[in-house]
């Protein structure tokens, strides 16, 4: 029937390193979450630092209390615009698991269809070889 690789091969192939390329995307986005998330757990432990240290120097200047106020809304911007980063990785995150969920299914479909037709040639193949061993006993046989 067919005689080498078919071209299923080749689609398999390239939908594999597909897959490859979005399992490693997926994790180097998980890596950026975690770093980007530990930048965000330390710039709350930062802000809690600095609000309890305000709040146990009550007799401070009022000049000092605003650097601690201004401090303390930078902070607040800083960990909005990282909480906003983080959500947005985690965004791309869910995309991109999607997408590997998807190429899996696509891949997998792949190889069902070119385990049918392997299936299938071996099944031609040895109803070639069956009618072969027919012919040779038919003519091996003696005429009754």
């Amino acid at each position: 029937m067919q005689v080498g690789p078919s071209r299923l091969q080749t689609v398999i192939r390239v939908k594999d390193i597909q897959l490859k390329n979005a399992q490693r995307e997926l994790s180097q986005i998980k890596v950026k979450k975690e770093e980007e998330q530990g930048t965000l757990d330390r710039l709350e432990e930062q802000k809690s630092s600095a609000m309890s240290d305000a709040a146990r120097k009550m007799n401070a200047r009022a000049r000092d209390m605003q650097t601690s106020r201004a401090f303390l809304q930078s902070l607040s911007r800083q960990i909005n615009t990282q909480e906003a980063t983080v959500q947005q990785i985690s965004d791309q995150e869910d995309t991109k698991r999607g997408e590997l969920v998807e190429r899996t299914k696509s891949q997998q479909m792949l190889e069902k269809i070119e385990e049918k037709r392997r299936d299938e040639e071996s099944k031609e193949n040895d109803r070639k070889a069956q009618r072969v061993i027919d012919v040779l006993a038919q003519r091996i046989s003696p005429p009754q």
